[in-house]
């Protein structure tokens, strides 16, 4: 039998400035669940890009004296070289300035015009630039201020098209109930109260405000309100792969959770498409106990993080020393602490340590091409973390994958392997005694660094390369996996210390 699909998004980032840790957190560990679900042989499509209309990119390129196609075209190849810089897998890039994209936003918002659920009318409220949205006075801070940019909104009055979401209310209120995975747990509260006093929605703004965004098809004189174009991302990028919808994993931080979580899903109603399965939100995060800012000198970036670590690193960070769905705080000390202590002392260590022992100790032994390896008990173990790994998965148990990962798969794993070389002492023995001992430890080595892939990708791509055989996570069977490499380096350095 077939495994399932796996459809995951990320959201399309606003391309008015280059990647930040945020969007960077969010990426990655959309890229773990990805790289995680190919290993498990799911049939796996990934999709992240940028959001390149509205009023905020609009003004970003008029204050640098660019036209908003000028300042998208370059910000997007930003986006793509971090994202290649720091190994995201994804298998689409989409850009909502491609006609493709276009073509179904009007497609989409013809349908739901005939269905009689668009209709024009009066605005007034307060709107946030940055957010690219509008507030009610009860949402915001004391001096009409942002909730989340702190900054003061605008009150706008326009003539406007409106899109009927509190017609849905009660049919995502039951979609709630039957799909209770759909809304994250931490912020399932608070949607739930906000629904109570579900409004429609403004989706346009009149051309002579906004010019850059997609026209409606049914009046050329207004764009489609941006949330209303972006969303559709997760369709469009689809390209001709519908067989992927409906998405099953999207996620996101907390900020945007509203739209994905209420106008997502009403629009999807109205156009007559399946739900998304799972919205996944996390929390913002500060620096060093404060929060992110210039005027701080306090920002960080992932790029330079990598650059100075590694990619890895920025990984196993984010994704190990973070509560997923809470807010965060990223630590330097911390940060540092897990590349030297953690990457380089626990894994990187044991690799070349492995590697060495066994030309120093056991290099005239062949490597057994034939047969199983009768694995010792307390490797016996490691294939129930492959059992769990596949029981959390199928289940989409996202928040409790990442702390099995760090505490029990990287942390217990590695270290079981450490002690069972600290406790046999090959190092002590005779040639013949301590083959069979470093054989033992070799297999255990490849089957954990296996499970590591999603989590360690750039540094178990070096291990198996050096090896010459690279297996995955679902074909893995523990006692056959040294018999398969072609060699054994004779050393591996995974890490570098940072001083």
């Amino acid at each position: 039998m077939a495994k399932p699909k796996r459809f995951i998004t990320t959201p399309i980032y606003y391309p008015n400035s280059r990647p930040h840790i945020g969007s960077a957190y969010t990426t990655i560990v959309a890229d773990f669940f990805a790289r995680l679900y190919r290993e498990l042989a799911y049939g796996t499509y990934f999709l992240t890009g940028v959001d390149e209309h509205g009023e905020k990119i609009q003004k970003a390129a008029e204050a640098k004296g660019e036209t908003p196609q000028q300042l998208v075209d370059e910000m997007a190849s930003s986006f793509k070289d971090a994202w290649k810089r720091l190994g995201i897998s994804y298998n689409r890039f989409i850009r909502t300035t491609e006609k493709s994209h276009e073509k179904l936003v009007r497609e989409i918002l013809m349908k739901v015009y005939e269905k009689g659920d668009i209709y024009k009318d009066v605005y007034e409220g307060y709107y946030c630039v940055s957010c690219e949205r509008y507030y009610t006075e009860k949402e915001l801070l004391p001096g009409l201020l942002c909730p989340y940019h702190h900054k003061p909104v605008e009150k706008k009055r326009i003539d406007a098209y409106f899109f009927r979401m509190a017609k849905y209310r009660d049919e995502l209120l039951a979609y709630y109930r039957e799909n209770p995975q759909f809304l994250p747990p931490k912020y399932k509260e608070e949607i739930l109260n906000k629904m109570k006093d579900l409004k429609d929605i403004c989706i346009s703004r009149p051309v002579n405000q906004v010019s850059w965004g997609i026209r409606l098809p049914f009046d050329e004189e207004h764009v489609a309100y941006v949330w209303f174009d972006a969303l559709l991302n997760y369709m469009s990028g689809l390209d001709d792969k519908m067989q992927f919808w409906p998405p099953d994993l999207q996620f996101m931080g907390k900020d945007i959770l509203w739209f994905h979580a209420v106008l997502w899903p009403a629009m999807l109603i109205s156009a007559g498409f399946a739900l998304p399965k799972r919205e996944i939100a996390h929390g913002f995060l500060t620096v060093d106990g404060k929060k992110m800012s210039k005027s701080l000198g306090n920002v960080v970036d992932p790029l330079e993080m990598a650059e100075k670590y590694s990619a890895d690193t920025l990984r196993y960070y984010l994704l190990t020393k973070l509560p997923f769905g809470d807010d965060g705080d990223f630590s330097r000390a911390v940060f540092k602490e897990a590349h030297n202590s953690e990457l380089l002392g626990h894994y990187g260590n044991l690799a070349n340590r492995l590697v060495k022992l066994w030309h120093r100790v056991a290099g005239k032994a062949e490597i057994e091409q034939e047969g199983k390896l009768a694995v010792d008990e307390c490797f016996a173990k490691l294939e129930s973390l492959k059992a769990k790994i596949e029981e959390l998965a199928a289940s989409n148990d996202v928040e409790s994958l990442l702390p099995f990962y760090a505490n029990d798969v990287f942390m217990d794993g590695v270290g079981a392997i450490n002690a069972y070389l600290n406790e046999k002492e090959p190092w002590r023995l005779e040639p013949s005694e301590a083959e069979p001992i470093l054989r033992q430890a070799l297999e255990a080595f490849l089957y954990v660094s296996t499970l590591l892939k999603p989590l360690l990708p750039a540094s178990t791509s070096k291990i198996f390369s050096s090896f010459g055989y690279e297996p995955c996570v679902s074909e893995l069977e523990l006692g056959a996996t040294l018999s398969k490499v072609k060699t054994i380096p004779k050393e591996l350095f995974l890490f570098k210390r940072v001083e």
